[in-house]
């Protein structure tokens, strides 16, 4: 093994130790964690859910500091979580067709969340609802476009 590990997501981390058994690596600052979160996104080309940050991250950031750096990413608008709870890039809700997930979690961010689903949800009565509009109106969008 080398000096310059790479995480799981691809980005170098410091290694501190190493012997034939272990490697021990300093853990990201939260520049670098929110560096790590959306590289992930990118990756991805899509929405991440909680469960794949977790999975990506495991042994790098404990839940706590993850949501730190989620909340903070959502407040800089440089990410946005997506009605069905999943988080990615600005713009792509306007192509995500959303996932339907059976409890759906406490928004990070309450006032963006309403500022940007608020009338949707409002209009279809509940989260269940709306995301199942969206989604039928984008699977709808994709076909149309698929028949052309």
């Amino acid at each position: 093994m080398g000096r310059g590990m790479i995480s799981k997501s691809g980005d170098d981390l410091k290694v501190i130790y190493e012997d034939e058994d272990i490697v021990v690596m300093q853990a990201p600052d939260d520049r670098g964690l929110e560096d790590l979160v959306l590289s992930i996104i990118k990756k991805k080309g899509k929405p991440v859910s909680w469960r794949e940050l977790r999975r990506e991250l495991s042994g790098l950031a404990g839940e706590d500091r993850l949501r730190k750096v989620l909340i903070s990413l959502i407040e800089r608008d440089i990410v946005i979580e997506m009605i069905d709870g999943t988080y990615g890039f600005k713009g792509m809700e306007t192509t995500y067709i959303p996932t339907k997930i059976k409890k759906r979690v406490r928004p990070l961010v309450p006032s963006k969340f309403r500022a940007r689903w608020g009338s949707l949800i409002s209009s279809k009565g509940s989260i269940a609802a709306a995301i199942q509009a969206l989604k039928a109106a984008r699977e709808g969008k994709k076909q149309e476009l698929s028949l052309t």
